[in-house]
Formats: C-alpha cells, structure tokens, sequence
C-alpha cells in the first residue's frame, strides 16, 4: 500500500520543524544541567549512569525521557547496523501499522514530535493518511532519533551482565538504613561485543530496550523444533521470500505475523500457501484495543496481582484477531487456504521437503514459516542467561500464574527485575526490564505505540528517584554548603541583622 500524497522533498518544512522544535526545546530548559554525582568504577574509569540496551522505538523513548530529567551520562547501544534497530525494516512484514495514525507514539507530550507533525512539515496531507506505512513509520524513528539527540553505538552488542557479587549475610550487620542501603553494589559491570572485539563497562542502571523478542524465545511446535534452521523459519528470522518462488509453503499460525508472512510469500510468487492454526474459527476481535485509555494505562499497574492476571489472561484466552488489512492481503488469492482446528502431529523429511502429520491428513512443504510469536524465557538473551534462575517471576509470587504468565518476570514499579527468595544475589534492581515481558506487571508501556511515552515517563522518574536516594548524602553535603544569598546586605541601609552575617 502507498501512502498518498508522498512530498518528494520535504526539506523546507522539515527544517522549518526542528528549528521550531529547537525552540521548545529551549523553553523547557532541555535539557536541564545534570545533577547526578559522577561515581568511579572498580575499572577506574567515571560510570556511565544509565545504559541503555536497544536503538528502537522503545529505547529511543527511554534515551529521551532521561535527558529531559537530567540524567546525560548516557551510553545507548544496539548489536544492529543503524536503520535496522528494531522490526520495522528487519522481521515485521506488514504494509501498515496496525495502530491507528493518530496515537501520538514516543513524543513525551510534545506536539512538534508527533508523526503527524513529521509527516505534514514534508508536505503531506494527513487527512489523505490512511494507516502509517511500516518503513514509513521506521523513516519517522530515524528523524525522531536525530532531533532528540540520541547518540547510539551501532554494531554493539552485549554480551554479559554483571549487577554484583555473590556474597553470605554478615553476622550482625545493623538493621538502619544509612546511606544506599538496599541498592547492592555500585554498579553493573557490562561485557560488550563490537566489530573490533570485546570491552566492557561500569553502569549504575541498565535499561533493556529490547524489543518483543527481548526476554523471550521463538515458540515453536515440539515436532518441528528438529528442522528449524532449515525447512522450518521462524518469522523473525532473515528469510529469502525470493526462494519461495513456485514453492509451496505451510505457515503456522493465525495471528498478525502469520498472515503477514503468507501474505509477504504468495507476493514472492509461492505455488501454495497453507496457514495451519489450531484454533477451530478465525478470531474476529482484538480486545487489547479496548485498554488503549489513560485509566488503564496509569490505573493498571496498580491493580491487585490477581485482577492484572485476570485481566490479560481474558484477553489471551478470547485470542488476538489479525488486522484486517493483513487478511486481506491474502483472502482472495486461490493459492492461499485455512486449515483451521488443526494440530502438527509429527513431521519427518520428504526429499527436499517436509512432510508435516495432522490432525486433519498430510501436508507437504518445501518451507514452513512459523507465525506464531514468542513465548516469555528469561534465559533466551545470553545477557541475562547466567542470572535467569535468580530473577523473581509471577510464578513464584502469584501460584494461579501457570504456563507463559508464570514466567513472566515480576517486576517493580520502575521495571527493575528483583530477586528471588533466598537468591544471594545483589544488584539485579538495577537492570531494568522495558521490553513486552513487562505487560503482566505494568501493563502495556513498553510493548507498543499507544503507551509507549508514559512507559519511558514511568521508567525515568523511577531511574532518577533511585539515582537520588543512593545519592542522598552527596545532596545532603550540597543543601548543607549552598549558600548563593537572594539578599546582599545592602538592600534595607542601615540594617546589620542578617542571616547568615553579611561579610562587610
């Protein structure tokens, strides 16, 4: 689908934009000074005060919302090339965004940061918009991610993260609180991995912005997990639709990537595309739509954990519909069909090909594309592989939690992960989970654009307020030693009773 009336150089207006938004920038005082105290690593070098781990749409939020509380001592990594930061260009394979234009996405508020804004200053009607266009909305991200002064390391991945040491409980260590108590040790030390090696650095907090996938693994059906890697791709995987050409193709699942995938591989020219689904009908309702509100979004988190459990468990059981657009794209093809109410029993190899057992007869696929989402492992991501077992999760809080949800990190109000009962383990609080794995515990502020501004509002003030009381008596020695007087003595002649006394 093309967006009509495209500006082919929207340069003027563009540049009309950011100098207007450059000036409210200026008139909120953004950024204002930083405040937080510079901390020395066991490495000596200055910490960096807040990592953050992932370029897309949520860490670009994230970057922003701390550099408008003051917190610049920033370093923003991402393992991708730059413009291949998150799905939009990479595993997502919709025409449009399934959220309507006029969410306003990741501006904090700010009008002049809106895609609207961004899309009539290059000459484009809005009206004329239907729904945003994927690598569209991913051209808006590279622009939102130049004016709002984001400076990511492309090509940086990490590989390990280190919150604290293991340690015994001291004998008789004091019950007060005094100074940091609670926090752990002073930091995380962060094992990174570029083009030229391996490196590392002493953060005090570490946000993880890594997108849906990011504390999570493929889901994949027990009798295909032998041939992924060959026959059998996931959907967010690299995939050569150019070799689908003439091939006939099985795609798992009925949800939005299912479709979108048979869609993306019946326009490669497949002989056949069959979407497997063991749902007996095709959901027609999508009732994550109707929590796009602001009671929900600020109300949520502060449900008990039995109605958040209940809540989006519901809305899991009633099944997600596909957009309309995405079934379209196929519906009327006579080379795409359903096969609803149908479970992969077995497969076993066929030549170049695959043959898949049903419960409904044979299939045979020279490729299977599995549509069918990712499942919550905190051990997936290799840089939370070695701490997955000390994370606290909604299992071992909330019992009715079974399956998926029970895997769910449990996380604080300022999605820090926590600890386990009895782990030994100190620091996990400061890593920082603002990824799609948070939704059980905060509700939908980082899995999405609806939402996506108070996640990274939420998770800011929670990072500063933290930053602020580790940092208590370094404020303390400041409020004690200010002394900037408003009055200079020599306001009221004749007085000589001031205080503090005024040096004469």
């Amino acid at each position: 689908m093309e967006p009509r009336n495209v500006s082919v150089d929207g340069t003027d207006g563009l540049a009309k934009l950011e100098a207007d938004l450059a000036r409210d920038f200026e008139r909120l005082n953004h950024p204002p000074a930083d405040w937080v105290p510079p901390r020395v690593g066991s490495d000596g070098r200055r910490m960096t005060d807040v990592l953050i781990v992932g370029g897309g749409m949520c860490g670009l939020a994230a970057a922003f919302a701390l550099r408008r509380l003051g917190i610049s001592n920033l370093r923003h990594v991402d393992r991708s090339p730059e413009g291949r930061e998150g799905p939009w260009r990479t595993y997502a394979r919709m025409e449009v965004l399934r959220s309507p234009k006029h969410l306003t996405g990741p501006v904090l508020g700010l009008p002049g940061l809106t895609f609207r804004a961004w899309w009539e200053a290059r000459g484009n009607d809005w009206e004329g918009l239907g729904r945003i266009p994927r690598t569209v909305w991913m051209d808006y991200l590279d622009w939102y991610r130049r004016v709002t002064g984001a400076r990511i390391e492309n090509g940086v991945g990490v590989v390990a993260l280190e919150p604290g040491a293991r340690h015994e409980p001291a004998a008789g260590r004091g019950s007060g609180p005094g100074p940091g108590a609670g926090t752990g040790t002073a930091g995380v030390r962060v094992r990174l991995r570029n083009a030229d090696g391996k490196g590392s650095l002493h953060a005090r907090r570490v946000v993880l912005a890594t997108g849906r996938e990011g504390q999570a693994a493929p889901r994949v059906p027990r009798p295909l997990a032998p041939f992924v890697g060959g026959p059998v791709l996931h959907s967010s995987q690299d995939i050569d639709f150019a070799a689908l050409r003439s091939r006939r193709v099985v795609v798992i699942g009925l949800a939005a990537s299912a479709f979108d995938n048979a869609a993306t591989a019946l326009g490669a020219g497949a002989a056949e595309v069959v979407l497997v689904g063991r749902a007996p009908a095709l959901p027609r309702l999508n009732k994550m739509k109707q929590t796009v509100y602001p009671g929900f979004t600020h109300g949520f988190p502060d449900l008990p954990d039995a109605e958040k459990l209940r809540l989006l468990d519901h809305v899991v059981r009633f099944r997600i519909a596909p957009p309309r657009d995405s079934v379209l794209r196929i519906a009327s093809s006579p080379k795409a069909r359903l096969m609803l109410g149908t479970e992969i029993l077995g497969a076993t190899g066929h030549g170049d090909a695959l043959r898949l057992e049903t419960t409904k007869g044979a299939l045979v696929a020279d490729r299977v594309i599995l549509g069918t989402g990712f499942a919550f492992d905190l051990g997936a991501p290799r840089e939370l592989a070695a701490l997955s077992p000390e994370i606290l999760r909604w299992r071992d809080r909330v019992p009715e939690a079974k399956g998926e949800w029970g895997e769910s990190p449990y996380l604080a109000p300022d999605f820090s992960f926590s600890p386990r009962a009895g782990s030994d383990i100190v620091g996990l609080e400061r890593l920082h989970c603002f990824t799609h794995a948070s939704q059980l515990s905060l509700g939908n502020l980082a899995n999405d654009i609806p939402a996506v501004s108070e996640g990274a509002e939420r998770l800011a003030r929670g990072i500063a307020a933290s930053l602020y009381v580790e940092d208590r008596e370094h404020h303390w020695e400041r409020l004690r030693e200010y002394a900037e007087p408003e009055l200079f003595g020599d306001e009221w002649p004749g007085l000589d009773t001031w205080w503090p006394p005024v040096s004469r």
